[in-house]
């Protein structure tokens, strides 16, 4: 089924938001086995999202349309849909009575124009917004001896991902039920390079029918994903479980979970419940980063104690206490802080494990110290300390501090390992 998403505001050509729609659809139609063929993105205006609809209709069966859904006057593209459907556009009853509930609560008048926000096409499917106020759609359409599907999701991120995993997902898999079901399934890996888990893989991949496997890399990450074609949902579950099995086992010292979402953070989460330990932190370069993804991770209150954000280095002195004499004759990028600030974390907050990071992210060098020259450490309760020297070299800041606070984690992983 050849896809197409056309993300609709003229803030998003203006460069005012990015968007990230687009990347969250094409990534859970992956998931459910279906690859998106086009992409564009147009401002409101009704000639040029006519012109992106021709365009996608003459080459695509499934065409995704989000954004321009809400209650001013440029929000035009179930309008500008309807038109190009030769349907007539009406009033939800449900979503209608939702937009009012909501207004009643919050104890405000609610003025004409949301009365947009429920409108819908004769002779499609309408699809509640159960977080939001937006109506969004799905209509069939025969054409030219083929069926184009048009759905139609609100622009902001949680209404729409809510929306398409819901509503949008089950749809298309029943439609895909009836030519087959195509399935995916995703093995992350962590510390290996794409060529080397492609030369680990050449065996599979050079014979590869159905399943196939794509590898998609990321700095110092790999995902692999595994799609099978097959009549029922069943089949393909047990051939791709049986397949990244296999797959695993080849790379058991990097494997960090299945799943298209799946993350690190979430990872060393789950290992810290099921090995009933505790973690702590201390963070200079990454300024509370390491700690607000772990604990944006279900679970994380059972597991992550809390920390320290000694960005400055009189905080490190402080907050942690650490000797001014260490900082002074080794510097505040060095090993031996590294291990001072974890095992003072350990003991201030009662951790099973602590973790700590400092160094240079930049833009300029500290204490004589290059861009990228980073140290980790991580301590544990009757066991030394271990320390890293990272070298993350002629990267942006923002990738020094994502590779640091991935390095840290994987000494958490490597330590619970063993």
């Amino acid at each position: 089924m050849k896809t197409e998403i056309i993300a609709v505001g003229t803030e998003l050509l203006m460069g005012y938001i990015v968007n990230t729609n687009a990347s969250d659809i094409a990534q859970e139609l992956l998931d459910i086995g279906i690859g998106t063929y086009y992409q564009s993105v147009v401002g409101d205006n009704s000639d040029r999202i006519n012109e992106a609809l021709e365009i996608a209709s003459s080459r695509s069966e499934l065409i995704i349309l989000s954004g321009g859904l809400g209650p001013t006057e440029d929000d035009i593209t179930k309008h500008v849909l309807a038109e190009f459907l030769g349907e007539e556009l009406y009033h939800d009853k449900k979503q209608l009575e939702r937009v009012e509930t909501y207004f009643k609560d919050q104890n405000r008048e609610m003025t004409k124009n949301n009365y947009r926000q429920a409108l819908t096409i004769k002779g499609g499917e309408t699809i509640l917004n159960d977080v939001g106020l937006a109506a969004g759609l799905i209509y069939t359409k025969e054409k030219d001896n083929k069926t184009i599907y048009y759905v139609v999701l609100p622009g902001p991120p949680f209404e729409m991902k809510h929306m398409l995993n819901e509503h949008v997902k089950p749809f298309i898999r029943s439609v895909m039920a009836k030519q087959g079901v195509i399935t995916s399934k995703y093995i992350n890996l962590y510390g290996v390079g794409e060529s080397f888990v492609a030369d680990k893989l050449s065996d599979l991949i050079e014979t590869q029918t159905n399943p196939t496997i794509a590898i998609y890399a990321k700095p110092k990450r790999v995902t692999i994903r595994l799609t099978y074609n097959s009549e029922t949902y069943e089949e393909s579950e047990d051939v791709l479980d049986e397949l990244a099995e296999q797959i695993r086992q080849r790379f058991t010292k990097h494997f960090i979970g299945y799943g298209s979402e799946q993350t690190f953070e979430k990872f060393i989460v789950d290992e810290l419940r099921s090995h009933n330990k505790t973690l702590s932190a201390a963070e200079s370069l990454t300024g509370g980063l390491v700690l607000e993804k772990l604990t944006n991770t279900p679970g994380a209150g059972d597991v992550i104690v809390g920390g320290f954000v000694t960005y400055q280095t009189e905080q490190k002195v402080k907050m942690l206490g650490i000797p001014e004499s260490i900082i002074k004759e080794h510097t505040v990028v060095s090993a031996e802080v590294a291990k001072e600030m974890a095992e003072r974390t350990l003991s201030l907050t009662g951790s099973d494990l602590a973790i700590s990071l400092t160094g240079v992210a930049g833009p300029k060098s500290l204490d004589g110290h290059p861009l990228g020259k980073v140290f980790v450490a991580l301590a544990a309760k009757n066991h030394p300390v271990q320390v890293a020297e990272l070298n993350i070299s002629n990267k942006p800041r923002n990738v020094v501090r994502e590779v640091a606070e991935f390095e840290v984690l994987n000494l958490v992983k490597e330590f619970l390992n063993k």
